[in-house]
């Protein structure tokens, strides 16, 4: 993975200059240095939706406390109890979808560990069918756990608040000007992505 990150590098600086100057600036790509199982990565991204990154960072610890774990598994989730978990910051709709998630889990109604071998668009149609999982969550769990390179999640505010700076984009700019920007940096959006977020952190 290591050495098609690197490559993925190589190729943005010479497809993009605007890009390449990020690049320079923040260094190596350090995505799926250290890759999380897929439930916990779930988990994670549901946390996230429609949160800022402190605040979800915030909610996250807290939960990791209450569980005394450092990875989510779907156990975790059998026998605490709601009003713990709302304790922690998690609404009560993200509470149940993390719950149900876990159950078909834990009755074998639902592997993820069988996603590896399944396309990107494959990914993101089983995963769009768990509750409270839209197009931005599989694409967290696309990059970030299964370390797919070439994913752009458009979905995403930070990710186009940081390409509307970089490239001087109008604020009503639509989404097909994000996705002809976007263009060139085939088969690696993933990394670029990564960059671009790093850009604004």
């Amino acid at each position: 993975m290591k050495q098609r990150i690197r490559a993925a590098e190589r190729h943005l600086q010479r497809v993009d200059p605007t890009l390449a100057q990020v690049i320079r600036k923040h260094g190596p790509c350090t995505l799926m240095l250290d890759p999380k199982p897929h439930f916990h990565t779930l988990v994670w991204a549901i946390i996230n939706q429609q949160l800022s990154v402190k605040a979800a960072h915030t909610i996250e610890q807290r939960l990791r406390r209450r569980l005394d774990v450092e990875l989510f598994e779907p156990h975790h989730f059998h026998r605490v109890q709601q009003r713990s978990l709302r304790a922690c910051g998690l609404s009560g709709a993200k509470i149940r979808y993390i719950r149900e998630i876990a159950r078909r889990l834990r009755a074998g109604e639902l592997d993820l560990g069988h996603l590896e071998g399944l396309s990107d668009e494959e990914v993101s149609a089983l995963l769009m069918e768990l509750p409270g999982v839209g197009r931005w969550t599989a694409d967290m769990v696309l990059m970030f756990s299964l370390g797919r390179l070439d994913v752009l999640p458009i979905g995403d505010l930070a990710l186009r608040k940081s390409i509307q700076l970089h490239y001087q984009l109008p604020e009503s700019a639509s989404h097909e000007n994000y996705l002809e920007i976007a263009e060139s940096w085939r088969p690696y959006r993933t990394i670029a992505s990564w960059y671009y977020w790093a850009a604004v952190d």
